[in-house]
């Protein structure tokens, strides 16, 4: 028989019990005391370590689906003394952002590495979305922005360079739907401080960035047909997937293959 799929919100609360009731107090800093019942933490003594209210702490356990800040959630997961596959997987299971894991700003040699490997235009960007590595057709594609010994920003780059505005076709369009892609995994990214620093930039150097990041909208990071128009080389069509890298999920490889090459 098939399991049943889970509500996260429901794995979440199952995942909490089972750690609180594996601690002891004793290893918690906590006196065992008389008629304890279980040999693990009571729910008030969690969200007592956690800075919560049990009442609050006891809703997120039953899987309530409750609002669940980084920090609430980081407390809750130092109390516990969750290590860190367990940290990692409980914020996987909250779809947030652990506080105590900033975003990478650079790449393993051996994962910058691929993008030599791959002979279509191609580069790696990081969550505060600094390229952080890229190959010799990307820098061709991009026509003078992608220099060595530098990490531009791709955000900068859309919105603060005129050459974006030449080298995008679909300017406008494309603009306003990688405000919503970044307004979407901005909710997870909240404590990155480069990532707010470059948001807060672009509000006061972009009139247009300003305006759609008010609007709201939001949307996952999708595939698709890009078009640029290359002051040499014309018009050029391309088919763009983005690749999640292990582990720091905020880190993607981009590659963009001819659209003759991908339909053949």
């Amino acid at each position: 028989m098939a399991e049943k799929h889970q509500d996260p919100a429901k794995q979440l609360g199952e995942f909490l019990r089972l750690r609180r009731e594996h601690l002891s107090p004793e290893r918690a800093g906590l006196p065992r005391g008389p008629r304890r019942r279980t040999p693990g933490l009571r729910r008030e003594e969690v969200a007592q370590l956690s800075y919560v209210s049990t009442t609050w702490y006891t809703w997120l356990e039953q899987g309530r689906g409750i609002a669940v800040s980084p920090r609430s959630l980081s407390h809750i997961a130092s109390a516990l003394q969750l290590s860190q596959a367990e940290r990692d997987y409980l914020f996987s299971l909250a779809e947030l952002a652990d506080p105590l894991n900033p975003v990478a700003l650079s790449c393993e040699p051996d994962v910058k590495a691929i993008v030599t490997m791959i002979t279509t235009p191609c580069y790696i960007m990081n969550g505060a979305w600094q390229v952080v590595a890229w190959n010799p057709q990307a820098a061709v594609l991009f026509d003078g922005w992608l220099l060595d010994g530098q990490t531009p920003n791709m955000l900068e780059f859309i919105f603060l360079s005129p050459l974006a505005r030449q080298l995008v076709s679909d300017w406008p369009e494309r603009a306003q739907r990688i405000v919503a892609e970044l307004r979407a995994e901005s909710i997870h990214l909240e404590k990155t401080a480069p990532l707010r620093t470059t948001i807060d930039h672009l509000l006061l150097q972009s009139a247009e960035f300003a305006q759609w990041w008010q609007k709201h909208h939001v949307i996952h990071r999708e595939g698709g047909q890009r078009s640029f128009q290359h002051p040499q080389q014309g018009l050029l069509h391309y088919q763009q997937t983005t690749w999640q890298l292990a582990p720091d999920l905020t880190t993607k490889l981009v590659t963009l293959i001819p659209l003759s090459e991908a339909k053949a």
